[in-house]
């Protein structure tokens, strides 16, 4: 008997066996795998058909950080992703570490930037036909900001935050200050999460939408809380910042340095007596060096549409001073220990936004005070300094 024939016939068997299509199944969707590859019918195809992604799998593409796209059996389906960050609002520095890239890889804008295996939180769609998005998850964590150097935290994060396949993404999906968010669509006043350049890190800030068109990164704010956070406090704490975001604090100088040496930023500043009068101040640009020059304050022209008087060019160029670090003019004395604040003190200041919250009228000059409206001996009730790029425009909205 000649057995080549039923060698053939086995061989024939086997062959089309491993080469037929094998269902896959993967969550409410089956994938069908030929030769070890998704079928062509299965995938999703960017428009210009240079990227291809399989059932489930998703991506970001374009210029809005926010916008995430999961391939569904009918196509992408697209979500906005980004939020105002809840939970912790406390400044500090052991948070921001958990946002340090994983990888020095950095994906352009249309890369495929997720998967479909992110531990998440399941967000549903209701344009995605029972398809449900994942959404980054945050896991909170406090500690108390105080004179002795400590902080609070926050795990996790939106958009910036979102883990790939174990990776970060890098700071080009990131906002780099909160007129980017404001850009992106973002109008409610609150906390988000920006990446400037020039940072080696994300972190949080506030972000005042309302004043004159919005888009202002808020770096200081004092107002009559029950609660008030302690400015008086060391060059560490400063430098990290401290406070509450939803109430008052100041963001750090660190932050402050990253975030206005990356474009050129106006500096705006509201202010209000207890009067319930309120004035404010621009000035052309505004940027602070770094630590190893002493956070030194760079300052443009005072604005005349302003209504509250110039009363900090005369620190113009002035090194920030602590009560633990004097670097101010001064040849009598410590200015940041007699005006108990941190400032960029000349010998000394006439304006004193991070003075002792006094509530009024104030014989010692030590208060929040802004000389050229009140004078020194007048505590303000609130104040806040914010800054935006010079070049914002709410027409480049389209």
């Amino acid at each position: 008997m000649n057995i080549f024939p039923i060698l053939l016939f086995v061989c024939l068997i086997i062959y089309h066996a491993n080469s037929a299509p094998i269902a896959n199944t993967n969550g409410a969707n089956t994938v069908l795998v030929a030769n070890g590859k998704l079928i062509d019918d299965l995938t999703c195809k960017t428009d210009d058909g240079r990227i291809e992604i399989p059932i489930n799998g998703k991506i970001r593409v374009g210029a809005n950080t926010c916008k995430v796209c999961t391939c569904t059996v009918s196509g992408f389906s697209c979500e906005d992703q980004c939020e105002t960050i809840p939970a912790s609002t406390s400044i500090g520095a052991p948070g921001e570490s958990s946002t340090t890239a994983i990888s020095s890889s950095s994906p352009s804008p249309d890369q495929l930037i997720l998967s479909s295996t992110i531990p998440s939180q399941a967000v549903s769609n209701p344009n995605s036909n029972g398809v449900s998005l994942t959404n980054s998850t945050i896991s909170p964590s406090r500690i108390e900001n105080s004179d002795n150097d400590t902080t609070s935290v926050i795990a996790g994060g939106p958009c910036a935050r979102i883990a790939v396949n174990g990776l970060v993404p890098s700071r080009e999906f990131a906002f780099m200050d909160c007129s980017e968010v404001y850009l992106a669509g973002k109008r409610t006043s609150g906390m988000y999460e920006i990446w400037p350049r020039t940072s080696p890190k994300p972190f949080r800030v506030f972000c005042d939408m309302d004043t004159d068109g919005g888009g202002w990164t808020v770096l200081q704010r004092r107002g009559d809380y029950n609660q008030q956070s302690n400015f008086f406090v060391t060059w560490s704490s400063y430098k990290r910042g401290f406070g509450d975001l939803n109430r008052d604090f100041w963001l750090g100088n660190e932050k402050i340095h990253a975030l206005t040496n990356q474009d050129e930023y106006r500096l705006h500043i509201d202010m209000e007596d207890f009067n319930d009068q309120s004035r404010f101040v621009d000035y052309e640009w505004f940027f602070v060096t770094d630590e190893q020059t002493k956070y030194t304050l760079n300052l443009g022209r005072y604005m005349t549409t302003s209504t509250g008087g110039d009363s900090l060019s005369y620190n113009r160029g002035m090194r920030f001073t602590t009560r633990d670090q004097d670097n101010d003019q001064s040849m009598s004395g410590q200015c940041a220990e007699n005006y108990k604040s941190g400032w960029w003190h000349a010998g000394c200041t006439l304006a004193n936004l991070n003075g002792l919250y006094l509530r009024g009228n104030d014989s010692t000059a030590t208060g929040v005070f802004w000389n050229n409206w009140l004078g020194a001996k007048y505590s303000l009730k609130s104040c806040a300094m914010k800054v935006r790029p010079t070049g914002f425009n709410t027409e480049m909205l389209t």
